[in-house]
């Protein structure tokens, strides 16, 4: 095998587990912005429709308040551990032959 064929397929490799962790990323980031989104629309509904409480006891509105309060710093949690992880993989080393991927 020659050196440019070798040098090629360690970049189209590079290439594929880059867009493979990139698509891991995303559906990990999706899904914490999803939960984020849902704990900010539990949270305004409770404070702007706590009429909506009906029923239920005041014990329930609070532990609807803090599930809601506990699932936004989870998400918060979440993306900030992504954006951590992102950032350390695209310092890792290459091989001398191939390039550092580019942001996206």
């Amino acid at each position: 095998m020659g050196t440019k064929f070798v040098e090629e397929s360690a970049v189209k490799l590079v290439k594929y587990v880059n867009a493979m962790n990139n698509d891991l990323y995303q559906m990990l980031k999706k899904s914490a912005e999803a939960d984020l989104a849902k704990a900010k629309l539990t949270l305004t509904l409770l404070d702007e429709k706590g009429v909506g409480v009906g029923e239920h006891s005041t014990k329930d509105f609070y532990n609807n308040a803090e599930e809601a309060l506990s699932m936004m710093a989870d998400a918060i949690d979440r993306i900030e551990a992504l954006e951590m992880f992102r950032q350390d993989q695209e310092n890792k080393h290459y091989p001398v032959f191939c390039t550092k991927p580019k942001n996206k």
